[in-house]
């Protein structure tokens, strides 16, 4: 219950620490939402009402992106980490990679 609160009211906080099945929430929501943005693409048609589908995508992009780097940065926070390897994000094969990592890892030895 407890990661369905923070999902709800604490998705854009870049502040705290994210446990892996936080992350994993997340995680998956965001692929299960971008491979529907997918499947819209695909379907616009410019001769007909489907171009709707093209604002549908760019909002579910937008409407995911910003909640998972914030529980990006929290991860890496609880990993012990430095939050800046964020950046790993946003290159296109290697995020993937990166968001398994961060699923499978366990958290760090050292305390702050």
């Amino acid at each position: 219950m407890k990661y369905f609160r923070n999902a709800i009211f604490f998705y854009a906080s870049f502040s705290e620490k994210s446990g892996r099945i936080e992350y994993g929430l997340y995680a998956f929501f965001t692929i299960l939402l971008h491979a529907l943005a997918l499947h819209l693409h695909r379907t616009i048609d410019l001769n007909n009402e489907t171009i709707l589908h093209f604002f549908y995508c760019c909002f579910i992009v937008l409407f995911t992106f910003v909640p998972m780097q914030a529980v990006t940065t929290r991860r890496l926070r609880d990993l012990n980490v430095n939050p800046a390897f964020l950046v790993f994000n946003f290159i296109p094969v290697l995020n993937l990679t990166f968001i398994a990592f961060l699923l499978f890892a366990k958290k760090g030895l050292k305390n702050n």
